[in-house]
């Protein structure tokens, strides 16, 4: 499993996730939630823990969609 499927699967194991995708081009996942189930925090953290276990030291941060 690559970095980006285990960040995916960490994020997809949270409650209230819905959908992630990944843009391998920008390396940015999107990440569908329902914001009364998960906050935002949670889903940066298990993001830099998915990292962390595959020896990456990710950063998560919210970028908008313009």
């Amino acid at each position: 499993m690559g970095c980006p499927d285990a960040v995916r699967a960490g994020i997809m194991a949270l409650p209230g996730v819905q959908e992630v995708s990944y843009d391998p081009g920008q390396d940015v996942f999107e990440v569908q939630y329902n914001e009364e189930r998960l906050a935002l925090p949670i889903i940066f953290a298990a993001v830099h823990q998915a990292g962390r276990k595959m020896g990456k030291e990710y950063l998560p941060e919210l970028l908008s969609r313009e």
